[in-house]
């Protein structure tokens, strides 16, 4: 028993002493890894502030300030080696405006446009320099590196006065400066509160060549020399120009009009119409003689439809009296002439030739007689055919109606049905053709009369009168020219008992 117990005891002493071991290891075990976790956590923590302290530091933002305002007088060119952003470089939001290629081309440009101002200089925070800069056309401004662009020295030249000194200027822009010899001067001009001086005499007094080859002149109004600047050579001539010339030339022939009411004798009360006159042959008293005067005056009722006075001085009347064949005229004086209004009327000849070859007239043209005719109302008829002596013949009408593609006489064709004539205008509208309708450089007589057309002469043929229309013939069944004509004044008409 004793033995028992003591065995025993001693197992659960040892029991015990291994618990207690135990249990002290644990407790060590424990005290370690929170002493360990505490190191750790202070460590990383440590490190996380050093990390954001140096982000933060790497992170500063670069700026930049004017160092400089510089002379806006002075003028920069490309050197093609940088490009131009909206603000220096590094600094932020900061974006491309003209790149380094286009900066190369400006670089050999030889347009003043192409030219720069730059009107400050800054330092990036890098300690980077710049210019800010704008070019001489406004369309580009930001910043560059200073090395971008150069100082041009003698933006101008002296160049050569024009062998003549005295002219006029052809141009309203007269400026300050000649353009390209600094920025704005383009834009620079002179107000001269709306006073003409086109027709002023200036003097050259000093002439430069600007960058890129224009040539200004510094000239100076002979009559007012307040009126003075720079204009471009090519503004500037020795010779008045046609324009003021045209402009003196309308004013003096206003000046030396004479003023001319025409009333009617039906019906004197009644004006037709007024005109102003500037008859041959002004005097040196500013007169006009009584026979240049009718001369005038018939010459102005050509195409009117009312009666020529010729000569019959008696239907002229100034201030309330009839003239006579002594009687003169002062030059802006106001009178009276009684026309009469032509009544009987005729119709007008007119002659369809065809030609042999389409880009010539032939000189021994004969008639046909071989046409179907046409059909047009009497009213158009008369309208476009029938007329007094001395009212206008309308040929651009009669053309619209007549004429032109699809229009009546535009083709004709001849009663077998085997030829057709087509209408040439380009021969036709000739003074070779029509002397009386077309003048020798083949412009259109506006007051050509009925007349003057009707007793008109083909200027190669005298058989051929009155109004001619020209024809390219073509065979139908050949398609070959014929050498025919077709005659409308004759036994053949176009339009039935018309």
């Amino acid at each position: 028993m004793q033995v028992n117990l003591k065995k025993s005891l001693y197992l659960g002493l040892a029991a015990l002493t291994f618990a207690s071991v135990a249990g002290a290891s644990t407790a060590s075990a424990t005290t370690a890894n929170a002493a360990s976790h505490h190191v750790t956590k202070t460590t990383k923590k440590h490190a996380k502030k050093v990390t954001k302290k140096h982000a933060k530091k790497a992170a500063k933002a670069v700026t930049f300030k004017v160092t400089k305002s510089l002379d806006q007088s002075l003028v920069y060119k490309s050197t093609g080696k940088n490009a131009i952003f909206t603000k220096p470089g590094g600094v932020k939001d900061n974006k491309l405006k003209v790149s380094k290629s286009d900066m190369s081309s400006k670089a050999n440009s030889n347009s003043s446009n192409d030219l720069f101002m730059a009107y400050q200089e800054v330092r990036t925070s890098k300690g980077v320099h710049y210019y800010k800069v704008v070019s001489f056309d406004k369309k580009v401004r930001g910043y560059i590196y200073t090395k971008g662009v150069q100082k041009i020295d003698n933006p101008t030249t002296q160049a050569a006065k024009p062998s003549n000194t005295v002219g006029y200027v052809t141009t309203n822009n007269v400026y300050n400066l000649p353009a390209g010899y600094k920025f704005g001067a383009d834009s620079s001009v002179k107000n001269f509160s709306g006073i003409n001086f086109s027709a002023d005499k200036f003097n050259v007094d000093d002439a430069v060549t600007v960058y890129g080859g224009d040539t200004y002149y510094k000239v100076s109004d002979q009559n007012n020399p307040l009126i003075n600047g720079w204009i471009k050579s090519s503004d500037f001539s020795n010779n008045m120009p046609d324009s003021v010339k045209n402009a003196q030339n309308t004013a003096q022939t206003a000046a030396n009009a004479i003023h001319v009411t025409y009333v009617s004798s039906s019906n004197l009360g009644s004006t037709v119409m007024t005109k102003d006159l500037n008859p041959a042959s002004l005097q040196s008293n500013g007169t006009y003689n009584v026979s240049d005067v009718a001369a005038a005056i018939d010459n102005s009722l050509k195409g009117s439809g009312y009666d020529f006075i010729n000569s019959n001085y008696s239907a002229i009347s100034d201030k309330g009296s009839n003239l006579n064949s002594a009687s003169v005229i002062n030059k802006g004086e106001n009178i009276t002439v009684v026309v009469t209004p032509q009544t009987q009327s005729h119709q007008i000849n007119y002659t369809a030739s065809q030609l042999i070859h389409p880009d010539s007239f032939n000189q021994s043209l004969s008639t046909i007689s071989s046409l179907k005719p046409l059909n047009i109302s009497t009213n158009t008829f008369n309208s476009l055919f029938t007329g007094t002596d001395n009212s206008a013949f309308n040929y651009s009408n009669f053309k619209s109606q007549l004429l032109g593609y699809g229009e009546p006489m535009y083709q004709l064709t001849s009663n077998d049905g085997n030829i057709t004539y087509t209408f040439n205008a380009g021969l036709t509208e000739t003074y070779a053709a029509n002397p009386a309708l077309f003048n020798t450089n083949n412009q259109l007589i506006p007051n050509a009369t009925f007349k003057d057309v009707s007793n008109q002469q083909m200027s190669n043929n005298a058989n051929i009168k009155g109004l001619n229309l020209i024809y390219n013939a073509k065979n139908n069944q050949t398609g070959q020219q014929q050498n025919v004509s077709v005659n409308g004044n004759g036994t053949t008409t176009l339009f039935g008992n018309k």
